[in-house]
């Protein structure tokens, strides 16, 4: 009975003493030199897709245009298909439209959303687009010319100055306030990726992991990072923040 005693008394061993407080230092708080907020005018009544086309420029339509019709030519090259027809601004927005929608309303196929014989669920989206030149678009839809010389050593050369140039528009639009959240965000992904990651004790076991500063009142994403994995035997883990 006593050696429990003694046992309780070492959990305890410490705070019979006297607390000193002779080089403690408050902690100096660092000013905050930047006006958050937005950084562009908006008019007082704003619709979404009006924001929305401030993130996706013309500029990035274009470009999507541009490469997507170029790796369609550079494809055909070697296995023609008659079935092309260069793609448009247009249709190019309704691609990614759909591609939104497709996102919010859950279908077993994606044949699915251009059937017209189901009388429980009709959609509308065989008026925006067949359903062959949507198949044809997708599998021609591209970000990069692969005969540029690029740095393929980077496990995202495809998809990279997308990224970055949406990145640099978050960062243009809005400014964060001195409190933002730095931490992992999962983007469920079951297709064939070699920095995918299987986490078998998360609700999403398959997903990609994107390191992501956030503006702890709104939300707002102003950084991220796709995490590829070891680079050099260190893992990139380090976010390069806009602060």
């Amino acid at each position: 009975m006593f050696r429990e005693e003694e046992e309780d008394m070492r959990d305890f061993a410490g705070f019979q003493e006297e607390w000193k407080t002779d080089n403690f230092h408050a902690h100096e708080k660092i000013p905050y030199n930047r006006e958050p907020g937005v950084n562009i005018e908006l008019p007082e009544v704003v619709t979404p897709i009006q924001v929305f086309s401030h993130v996706f420029t013309e500029e990035l339509w274009m470009r999507r245009v541009t490469e997507t019709n170029l790796y369609a030519e550079q494809s055909r090259s070697a296995t023609p298909n008659s079935k092309w027809v260069p793609v448009t601004v247009i249709e190019m927005k309704t691609v990614i439209g759909l591609c939104l929608a497709m996102g919010i309303l859950d279908l077993p196929s994606r044949r699915d959303f251009w059937r017209q014989k189901k009388w429980l669920l009709r959609t509308s989206i065989p008026q925006a687009i067949s359903r062959e030149r949507f198949a044809i678009i997708w599998r021609y839809l591209h970000l990069q010319d692969n005969s540029k010389d690029v740095n393929h050593s980077d496990k995202l050369w495809k998809v990279r100055w997308y990224l970055d140039y949406l990145k640099d528009r978050f960062q243009e639009l809005y400014k964060v306030d001195g409190f933002v959240s730095v931490d992992e965000s999962m983007v469920k992904f079951k297709g064939r990726l070699a920095f995918r990651q299987y986490l078998p004790l998360k609700p999403t076991k398959w997903d990609i992991k994107v390191w992501v500063m956030a503006e702890s009142s709104t939300g707002y994403v102003s950084n991220f990072q796709v995490y590829t994995g070891r680079e050099g035997g260190v893992a990139r883990r380090a976010l390069r923040t806009a602060l």
